[in-house]
Protein backbone atom coordinates (compact mmCIF):
# COMPACT_ATOMS: atom_id res chain seq x y z
CA UNK A 1 0.00 0.00 0.00
CA UNK A 2 1.40 3.41 -0.96
CA UNK A 3 1.47 6.38 1.43
CA UNK A 4 1.27 10.10 0.78
CA UNK A 5 2.01 11.85 4.06
CA UNK A 6 2.19 15.58 4.69
CA UNK A 7 1.97 16.97 8.22
CA UNK A 8 3.51 14.67 10.79
CA UNK A 9 4.55 14.80 14.42
CA UNK A 10 8.32 14.63 14.71
CA UNK A 11 8.70 12.31 17.70
CA UNK A 12 12.47 12.42 17.98
CA UNK A 13 15.76 12.01 16.18
CA UNK A 14 16.80 8.48 17.09
CA UNK A 15 20.41 8.33 15.95
CA UNK A 16 23.14 9.83 13.80
CA UNK A 17 25.47 7.65 11.74
CA UNK A 18 28.69 8.86 10.17
CA UNK A 19 30.06 6.45 7.59
CA UNK A 20 33.21 5.96 5.55
CA UNK A 21 33.10 7.14 1.94
CA UNK A 22 35.51 4.32 1.06
CA UNK A 23 33.59 1.24 2.21
CA UNK A 24 30.42 2.51 3.92
CA UNK A 25 31.42 1.25 7.37
CA UNK A 26 30.10 3.10 10.44
CA UNK A 27 32.74 5.43 11.90
CA UNK A 28 30.58 6.83 14.70
CA UNK A 29 26.99 6.39 15.90
CA UNK A 30 25.32 8.80 18.33
CA UNK A 31 22.06 7.98 20.10
CA UNK A 32 21.60 10.74 22.72
CA UNK A 33 20.97 13.73 20.47
CA UNK A 34 19.65 17.03 21.80
CA UNK A 35 18.37 20.03 19.83
CA UNK A 36 18.98 18.55 16.36
CA UNK A 37 18.62 21.12 13.59
CA UNK A 38 18.65 20.75 9.80
CA UNK A 39 19.44 24.03 8.02
CA UNK A 40 19.55 25.05 4.37
CA UNK A 41 20.60 28.32 2.77
CA UNK A 42 21.39 29.80 -0.65
CA UNK A 43 23.25 32.79 -2.01
CA UNK A 44 21.14 35.37 -3.81
CA UNK A 45 21.83 37.80 -6.65
CA UNK A 46 19.52 40.70 -7.49
CA UNK A 47 18.75 41.46 -11.16
CA UNK A 48 17.91 45.12 -11.71
CA UNK A 49 17.05 47.40 -14.63
CA UNK A 50 18.78 50.63 -15.72
CA UNK A 51 16.95 52.55 -12.98
CA UNK A 52 18.02 50.11 -10.31
CA UNK A 53 14.54 48.65 -9.90
CA UNK A 54 14.46 45.02 -8.85
CA UNK A 55 13.45 42.71 -11.70
CA UNK A 56 13.98 39.40 -9.97
CA UNK A 57 16.22 37.64 -7.51
CA UNK A 58 18.25 34.62 -8.56
CA UNK A 59 19.42 32.03 -6.08
CA UNK A 60 22.57 29.97 -6.37
CA UNK A 61 25.03 27.93 -4.29
CA UNK A 62 22.62 26.07 -2.03
CA UNK A 63 24.14 24.84 1.25
CA UNK A 64 23.01 22.42 3.95
CA UNK A 65 24.02 21.90 7.56
CA UNK A 66 23.12 19.65 10.49
CA UNK A 67 23.76 20.74 14.06
CA UNK A 68 23.17 18.84 17.26
CA UNK A 69 24.48 18.16 20.75
CA UNK A 70 25.07 14.69 22.14
CA UNK A 71 24.21 14.25 25.81
CA UNK A 72 27.26 12.05 26.32
CA UNK A 73 30.89 12.46 25.34
CA UNK A 74 31.60 10.32 22.25
CA UNK A 75 35.15 9.04 21.80
CA UNK A 76 34.47 8.03 18.17
CA UNK A 77 33.00 11.44 17.32
CA UNK A 78 35.85 13.33 18.98
CA UNK A 79 38.38 11.39 16.92
CA UNK A 80 36.52 12.33 13.72
CA UNK A 81 36.30 15.96 14.78
CA UNK A 82 40.06 16.06 15.31
CA UNK A 83 40.74 14.36 11.99
CA UNK A 84 42.37 11.34 13.59
CA UNK A 85 41.59 7.73 14.48
CA UNK A 86 40.84 6.14 17.84
CA UNK A 87 43.80 4.05 18.97
CA UNK A 88 42.95 0.89 20.92
CA UNK A 89 45.74 -0.69 22.96
CA UNK A 90 46.34 -4.43 23.28
CA UNK A 91 48.76 -6.76 25.02
CA UNK A 92 51.02 -6.51 21.96
CA UNK A 93 50.55 -2.78 21.39
CA UNK A 94 50.42 -0.96 24.72
CA UNK A 95 49.90 2.78 25.18
CA UNK A 96 51.67 4.92 27.83
CA UNK A 97 49.28 6.11 30.55
CA UNK A 98 50.04 9.02 32.92
CA UNK A 99 49.11 8.32 36.54
CA UNK A 100 49.53 9.89 39.97
CA UNK A 101 49.34 8.14 43.33
CA UNK A 102 49.26 9.10 46.98
CA UNK A 103 50.63 6.24 49.09
CA UNK A 104 51.09 5.50 52.79
CA UNK A 105 54.56 4.42 53.91
CA UNK A 106 54.80 1.07 55.74
CA UNK A 107 58.16 -0.25 56.96
CA UNK A 108 59.99 2.23 54.76
CA UNK A 109 58.28 1.11 51.57
CA UNK A 110 55.27 1.83 49.31
CA UNK A 111 53.81 -0.25 46.50
CA UNK A 112 52.73 1.22 43.17
CA UNK A 113 49.65 0.13 41.21
CA UNK A 114 51.72 -0.31 38.04
CA UNK A 115 55.31 -0.84 36.93
CA UNK A 116 56.58 2.57 35.75
CA UNK A 117 58.08 3.07 32.32
CA UNK A 118 61.80 3.63 32.77
CA UNK A 119 62.63 7.28 33.25
CA UNK A 120 59.09 8.46 34.01
CA UNK A 121 59.26 8.24 37.83
CA UNK A 122 61.97 10.73 38.77
CA UNK A 123 60.76 12.33 41.98
CA UNK A 124 58.96 11.44 45.20
CA UNK A 125 57.25 14.08 47.36
CA UNK A 126 56.48 13.88 51.06
CA UNK A 127 53.01 15.06 52.02
CA UNK A 128 52.72 17.61 54.82
CA UNK A 129 49.34 19.17 55.70
CA UNK A 130 47.91 17.73 52.48
CA UNK A 131 50.47 19.63 50.42
CA UNK A 132 53.49 18.50 48.40
CA UNK A 133 56.46 19.37 50.59
CA UNK A 134 59.96 17.85 50.48
CA UNK A 135 61.10 16.57 47.07
CA UNK A 136 63.36 13.53 46.74
CA UNK A 137 65.23 12.23 43.69
CA UNK A 138 65.49 8.68 42.37
CA UNK A 139 68.77 6.96 43.20
CA UNK A 140 70.42 3.56 43.09
CA UNK A 141 69.56 2.93 46.75
CA UNK A 142 67.45 4.72 49.34
CA UNK A 143 69.22 7.29 51.50
CA UNK A 144 68.37 10.49 53.34
CA UNK A 145 68.00 12.36 50.06
CA UNK A 146 67.02 9.67 47.56
CA UNK A 147 64.56 6.81 47.02
CA UNK A 148 64.95 3.63 45.00
CA UNK A 149 62.53 1.45 43.04
CA UNK A 150 62.34 -2.21 42.10
CA UNK A 151 59.36 -3.27 39.99
CA UNK A 152 56.33 -1.81 41.76
CA UNK A 153 58.05 -1.36 45.13
CA UNK A 154 59.62 1.91 46.26
CA UNK A 155 62.03 2.17 49.17
CA UNK A 156 61.44 5.68 50.50
CA UNK A 157 64.21 7.94 51.81
CA UNK A 158 65.48 7.21 55.32
CA UNK A 159 63.18 8.59 58.00
CA UNK A 160 60.25 9.37 55.68
CA UNK A 161 56.89 8.32 57.13
CA UNK A 162 53.23 9.12 56.55
CA UNK A 163 52.05 9.82 53.01
CA UNK A 164 54.09 10.33 49.85
CA UNK A 165 53.13 11.36 46.30
CA UNK A 166 54.50 10.15 42.96
CA UNK A 167 53.64 10.60 39.28
CA UNK A 168 54.76 8.39 36.42
CA UNK A 169 53.67 6.56 33.25
CA UNK A 170 52.97 2.89 32.70
CA UNK A 171 52.27 0.79 29.59
CA UNK A 172 48.55 0.01 29.50
CA UNK A 173 46.89 -2.78 27.52
CA UNK A 174 43.32 -1.60 28.22
CA UNK A 175 43.60 1.93 26.91
CA UNK A 176 42.02 4.14 24.24
CA UNK A 177 43.91 7.18 22.96
CA UNK A 178 42.92 10.09 20.71
CA UNK A 179 45.70 12.27 19.33
CA UNK A 180 45.04 15.85 18.27
CA UNK A 181 47.59 16.35 15.53
CA UNK A 182 47.91 20.01 14.54
CA UNK A 183 48.25 19.09 10.85
CA UNK A 184 45.25 16.76 10.55
CA UNK A 185 41.63 17.76 9.89
CA UNK A 186 38.32 15.91 9.45
CA UNK A 187 37.75 13.97 6.25
CA UNK A 188 34.47 13.78 4.35
CA UNK A 189 31.94 11.24 5.61
CA UNK A 190 28.52 9.91 4.71
CA UNK A 191 25.67 11.07 6.96
CA UNK A 192 22.45 9.29 7.99
CA UNK A 193 20.07 10.87 10.50
CA UNK A 194 17.35 8.50 11.72
CA UNK A 195 14.09 9.88 13.11
CA UNK A 196 10.66 8.66 14.26
CA UNK A 197 7.49 10.41 13.02
CA UNK A 198 3.89 9.88 14.17
CA UNK A 199 0.60 10.48 12.41
CA UNK A 200 -1.05 13.70 13.57
CA UNK A 201 -4.46 12.03 13.93
CA UNK A 202 -3.38 8.66 15.26
CA UNK A 203 -0.13 8.81 17.20
CA UNK A 204 0.05 5.02 17.26
CA UNK A 205 0.90 5.10 13.55
CA UNK A 206 4.64 5.58 13.25
CA UNK A 207 6.86 6.37 10.30
CA UNK A 208 10.60 5.86 9.99
CA UNK A 209 12.41 8.91 8.65
CA UNK A 210 16.01 9.22 7.48
CA UNK A 211 17.97 12.22 6.29
CA UNK A 212 20.70 10.97 3.95
CA UNK A 213 23.65 13.06 2.79
CA UNK A 214 26.16 11.41 0.49
CA UNK A 215 28.92 13.76 1.58
CA UNK A 216 29.36 15.79 4.74
CA UNK A 217 32.27 17.41 6.55
CA UNK A 218 32.50 17.98 10.28
CA UNK A 219 33.21 21.63 11.09
CA UNK A 220 36.45 21.75 13.15
CA UNK A 221 36.59 25.55 13.45
CA UNK A 222 35.34 25.44 17.04
CA UNK A 223 35.06 22.30 19.15
CA UNK A 224 34.22 22.74 22.82
CA UNK A 225 34.04 19.86 25.29
CA UNK A 226 32.80 20.88 28.74
CA UNK A 227 34.84 18.84 31.22
CA UNK A 228 31.97 18.39 33.66
CA UNK A 229 29.46 15.62 34.40
CA UNK A 230 26.72 17.70 32.78
CA UNK A 231 28.83 18.71 29.78
CA UNK A 232 27.53 18.13 26.27
CA UNK A 233 29.28 17.18 23.03
CA UNK A 234 28.43 19.56 20.19
CA UNK A 235 28.62 18.80 16.47
CA UNK A 236 28.17 20.71 13.20
CA UNK A 237 28.23 18.96 9.81
CA UNK A 238 28.20 20.81 6.49
CA UNK A 239 26.69 19.00 3.49
CA UNK A 240 28.28 19.09 0.04
CA UNK A 241 26.99 17.89 -3.30
CA UNK A 242 28.76 14.95 -4.84
CA UNK A 243 30.25 16.10 -8.14
CA UNK A 244 30.29 12.50 -9.34
CA UNK A 245 26.49 12.35 -8.87
CA UNK A 246 24.63 13.79 -11.87
CA UNK A 247 21.66 14.75 -9.68
CA UNK A 248 23.95 16.72 -7.29
CA UNK A 249 21.76 16.26 -4.21
CA UNK A 250 22.83 17.90 -0.96
CA UNK A 251 20.66 15.51 1.03
CA UNK A 252 17.39 13.59 0.86
CA UNK A 253 14.59 13.14 3.41
CA UNK A 254 13.08 9.65 3.26
CA UNK A 255 9.89 8.73 5.15
CA UNK A 256 8.84 5.08 5.19
CA UNK A 257 5.39 3.80 6.12
CA UNK A 258 6.70 0.47 7.34
CA UNK A 259 6.60 -0.15 11.08
CA UNK A 260 9.26 2.09 12.64
CA UNK A 261 11.61 0.64 15.23
CA UNK A 262 11.91 2.28 18.60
Amino acid sequence: MSINVNELILDRVRSLRLTSLDDGSVLARLTKLEDPSLQTAAESEDVTDAMGSLITRLFRAKTGKFSTTNSLFSVDLYALQLGTEKEIASAENKIPVPVEQTLTVADGKVKLAHIPIAGTLKFLYKFERNQLATKYKLGEASSEDEFSISGKEISVPTGVTGKVYVEYEYNGAEVVRIRNNSEKFPEAVGVKIDAIFRDQCNENIKYAGTVVAAKGKIDPSQIEIALTSTGKHGLDIDFFKDYCDEEADLFSVIIAGDEAEE
